[in-house]
């Protein structure tokens, strides 16, 4: 269902969905069984009719659990990261995930690694923090992965965060276990694990150390202060610079009476 002025987006999802279904679902080794039912509406308060309680007011597109996307034309193709073919790329993930558990109350993955994995494969999230974690890790603010849950449904600022946390850390996973694994733990998930029996399952590794090392490894050995005069470095100097350029001018300025006195005592 689509706006007659947009039949062009309608056509483009319509042609290139199949084969990037087709895409994700290799990568996952999730076999999606509901047919799509795929909508672009105009604006916020169309999307909150199709999408339900719950959707976020920067919110560019939704997969529902059902099979159902929604796709916001107000938003869409206004930033690169909302660009239609990343957003498309971005709510595949979570269409293809929604197969893993098909009863009436299914359970869901972790939004944090849920999330991380659509970003992961979309390349950039729809909304940029305007941090980084190594900067969050110094400062001592770096939220825990159960902390990650809520902050998606803060506010933008937040989910943004949230956002750059999920693809770290799906990133680390897969660098450090593989495709393989993650098939692994999405097929002991599917068949009943909890996330935390499914991840140990696929990885011979619990959660808690995983977390544990990732933050870890994220966090600069530097005090806070530090870490941000070498993030900055350039800037650093050239503060550094004019400090000394100020400082020479002034002890001028206090020599210079005295100079002028012992002239006059010539």
């Amino acid at each position: 269902m689509f706006p007659a002025h947009e039949r062009r987006k309608a056509e483009r999802i319509r042609d290139t969905f199949p084969r990037r279904r087709a895409r994700v679902a290799a990568w996952l080794g999730v076999e999606p069984l509901r047919h799509p039912r795929i909508y672009l509406v105009e604006d916020y308060a169309e999307m909150q009719a199709r999408g339900g309680e719950g959707v976020p007011e920067w919110a560019v597109a939704i997969a529902r659990r059902d099979g159902v996307l929604v796709f916001r034309l107000d938003l869409l193709d206004r930033t690169l990261n909302q660009s239609l073919d990343l957003v498309l790329k971005h709510e595949i993930v979570h269409y293809v995930l929604a197969d893993l558990d098909r009863r009436p109350r299914p359970r869901r993955l972790p939004r944090w690694f849920e999330e991380g994995l659509c970003v992961r494969h979309a390349g950039v999230a729809y909304v940029e923090a305007n941090t980084t974690l190594e900067r969050m890790a110094a400062a001592g603010g770096l939220p825990t992965f159960a902390e990650v849950e809520e902050l998606f449904f803060v506010n933008q600022r937040g989910a943004a965060s949230a956002y750059l946390l999920g693809k770290a850390v799906v990133g680390e996973f897969l660098r450090r276990f593989g495709d393989d694994a993650l098939r692994s733990l999405l097929r002991a998930f599917a068949e009943g694990r909890e996330f935390p029996a499914a991840f140990f399952e696929a990885t011979g590794t619990r959660l808690d150390e995983f977390e544990e090392r990732w933050r870890e490894s994220i966090t600069p050995p530097l005090p806070f202060l530090l870490f941000v005069m070498l993030e900055n470095i350039e800037l650093t100097v050239l503060c550094f610079g004019a400090l000394l350029v100020v400082g020479g001018y002034i002890r001028v300025r206090l020599r210079r009476p005295g100079e002028l006195e012992r002239l006059g005592d010539g």
